[in-house]
């Protein structure tokens, strides 16, 4: 029997779970990831204010200077390319041989993005929900298809 991994995620907290066979029944939580940088504030995660420029070189006007990424989205990011990490450590050790991604939209995305070939190619379903805080796996099955591959 296939062994199934269940990746519950959004950008603060990831909960990887896992199944045997097609139906994907005795859903049982595996490990919780969790990055507290994506619940802070943006202004708490940058060092100081933005720095100030000159408006241009003859006038005496100056703006502040926009910071070049979001800290927010940044740390989503950072957190999607750990999460990436661990299942890909995961796959090569051949702990699991389907991936099924239940996430947040946003970080659905990001997820994509950080994922090689080989481990997109494990991915037999995806889900684009916010479920992370439902901590009974039979109310979690619900939003899983009935049949994972």
């Amino acid at each position: 029997m296939d062994t199934v991994w269940i990746l519950v995620a959004e950008a603060a907290r990831a909960r990887i779970l896992s199944c045997q066979g097609r139906a994907c029944r005795d859903l049982k939580e595996l490990e919780a990831l969790v990055h507290s940088e994506s619940q802070a504030r943006g202004r708490d995660l940058t060092s100081d204010r933005p720095g100030r420029s000159w408006a241009n070189t003859a006038g005496d006007g100056r703006h502040a200077m926009a910071e070049p990424t979001d800290p927010a989205a940044y740390e989503l990011v950072r957190f999607a390319r750990e999460v990436v990490k661990r299942l890909d450590a995961a796959h090569h050790q051949g702990s699991f041989k389907h991936l099924v991604v239940v996430a947040a939209p946003a970080f659905l995305g990001a997820l994509r993005d950080a994922m090689d070939r080989p481990l997109a190619q494990t991915v037999r379903a995806e889900v684009a929900k916010n479920v992370v805080k439902i901590e009974d796996p039979e109310k979690l099955r619900a939003y899983l298809p009935d049949f994972i591959y």
